[in-house]
């Protein structure tokens, strides 16, 4: 699931992270002629001759083996909401994993995800619309509020919240510089902030993993 994609909005929840686990030339050896073939050429209607343009190539970007989790939707206020993804290609389950918007955070149930799918998390607003297809859990997550001027989410594989190598996926939106901002980007996994305003009703991830600002749309 990479390029553009289209990710229901979800919400995560996360209460209480604040402090925890702070504590690839060769040269020819003969003497034969070498011959040099000329590039193939084109004419135009006009006469002039000109070189052929070069094969076009196209990049895809490389499977993701294995499970692997990612935020792909918060909702603000009081539908907040939080989407965690599969974007692996074999089925993983969320225990032990956090939600963290510090000083706040979220232990995430034994919850079993397939490949490409997704979990809708409650962040205790008033209203919960999880997307057609999504797993959803009883729990909330309390780890504040989430308003559409200024935020953060971190995903966690543990409760090590000031570990680059825990953190595996991270937003923050508003402003840049929140609790667990520096955290991502030591982790190489997050840089900028995505510009919301106070009418943002979510933001919604456009490419897997999203790991930059320009990777989330805003609705």
């Amino acid at each position: 699931m990479h390029a553009r994609i289209t990710f229901a909005v979800l919400t995560l929840t996360v209460a209480a992270c604040g402090t925890a686990g702070e504590t690839a030339t060769t040269t020819a050896t003969d003497s034969e002629p070498t011959t040099t073939v000329a590039p193939e050429t084109t004419t135009s209607i006009a006469g002039t001759t000109t070189s052929a343009p070069a094969e076009e190539t196209t990049t895809t970007t490389p499977p993701v083996f294995g499970a692997r989790f990612v935020l792909t939707s918060v909702s603000f206020g009081d539908g907040g909401m939080v989407v965690i993804t599969n974007i692996g290609d074999e089925a993983g389950n969320l225990a032990g994993h956090f939600l963290c918007q510090r000083p706040s955070y979220f232990a995430i149930p034994d919850v079993e995800v397939p490949a490409g799918g997704f979990v809708a998390i409650s962040t205790g607003g008033s209203v919960f619309l999880p997307p057609p297809g999504a797993i959803t859990i009883d729990e909330i997550a309390a780890i504040g509020t989430l308003k559409p001027v200024d935020g953060e989410v971190g995903l966690y594989t543990s409760a090590l919240f000031g570990s680059a190598t825990d953190i595996i996926s991270y937003v923050e939106w508003g402003s840049s510089g929140h609790g667990r901002s520096s955290v991502a980007v030591e982790a190489g996994i997050w840089s900028g902030f995505v510009q919301t305003t106070v009418d943002s009703l979510t933001i919604l991830a456009n490419t897997a993993p999203p790991a930059e600002a320009a990777h989330w749309d805003v609705g």
